[in-house]
């Protein structure tokens, strides 16, 4: 592993035709929303037109609205299975409502007049009660980005990549964070198996996934209902053959769901937050121990823990032991 120095947080110096603006330090910008979002004639916010720009210059990027949760829901008691299955399901991808909605329009009205702490401020109120989404955290992301914080600043987008792993502009602005870090790391080639898991699991976002899966439940039980009440020879044979296949989608598309929301088969993952950490090749302070040193915003995965030290491997292979103190989970605090 070898280190490059940390690149200063500025936009390019290409001189543009005056009056255009430059693009801020995230500059994936092909789906940023120029403006505050729209309001529609019930009140409900929407997306405007994306603006498409080069990866350098563009007009102040505006923070994404929230599409969903996935904290803090309630649960149905276990009754009437069929229906309050998937209404659950639906419920999921609900989109947060009063105090937490007021929260997250307020830090996206502060992120556009520049205020990052404040917009920062209500983003995280809306975390403290619970609740979480991709585009909760990518906004968090960007938000530390803008203050100059490299380490919270990847630690959100990599959050935000658990809950919508296949969008461009998030990949975009991690990668950028990423290349800014003092430590230079070559991942290792996956084997291919875990590729095509991984490019599965990610497929869709998660809430295409869940209303896909709750779609495909209330089919199922409907053309089931049809072939036991047996209205007609034609129309129970149809709704046999609706029945088997949304079944069929319901199960290969519900374990993906499942292995997604579980991480069935996930490595723990961390982000560095010290400036410094040295990574020892046994879990103690000895100096005569010390293998290397990481940066923060370094990317680790976790192998195992001994009390207040973790075993860390990074993307190349190498691996080490360092203090927990020094790192943040990407999934919350260890159990």
């Amino acid at each position: 592993m070898t280190e490059k120095r940390s690149t200063a947080f500025a936009t390019a110096t290409t001189v543009l035709p005056a009056g255009t603006p430059r693009c801020p330090a995230p500059a994936k910008c092909s789906t940023a929303f120029a403006a505050a979002p729209a309001v529609s004639p019930r009140g409900t916010p929407r997306r405007s037109a994306p603006a498409r720009c080069s990866t350098a210059y563009a007009a102040a990027a505006a923070p994404r609205r929230p599409a969903r949760r996935l904290g803090g829901e309630k649960h149905p008691a276990p009754s009437a299975a069929a229906a309050l299955g998937a209404l659950w399901l639906l419920l999921l991808a609900a989109a947060p409502a009063g105090a937490q909605s007021a929260f997250f329009d307020e830090g996206n009205r502060l992120y556009q007049a520049g205020d990052f702490e404040g917009a920062l401020d209500r983003y995280r109120r809306i975390v403290d009660e619970g609740l979480e989404s991709g585009e909760l955290y990518y906004n968090i992301g960007n938000a530390h980005f803008r203050l100059g914080e490299l380490a919270p600043a990847i630690l959100n987008y990599e959050r935000a990549r658990r809950l919508m792993p296949g969008d461009d502009d998030l990949l975009a602005n991690l990668a950028l964070a990423r290349s800014m870090t003092a430590d230079d790391i070559t991942p290792r080639p996956r084997f291919w198996l875990f590729r095509a898991a991984g490019w599965w699991v990610g497929l869709l976002p998660r809430a295409a996934l869940i209303w896909l899966v709750a779609l495909a439940w209330v089919t199922a039980v409907a053309g089931a209902a049809v072939v036991v009440l047996r209205p007609g020879p034609g129309l129970a044979a149809w709704a046999r053959r609706a029945a088997l296949a949304a079944a069929a989608v319901t199960l290969v598309l519900g374990v993906n769901l499942v292995v997604r929301e579980l991480d069935l088969g996930a490595v723990e993952e961390a982000i560095v937050m010290a400036e410094e950490a040295q990574v020892q090749s046994a879990p103690s302070d000895d100096p005569a121990l010390q293998i290397f040193a990481v940066h923060a915003g370094t990317k680790v995965a976790v192998d195992r823990r001994a009390d207040e030290w973790v075993e860390i491997v990074l993307e190349d292979g190498a691996v080490g032991w360092m203090r927990a103190a020094d790192l943040e989970f990407v999934r919350g605090s260890l159990p």
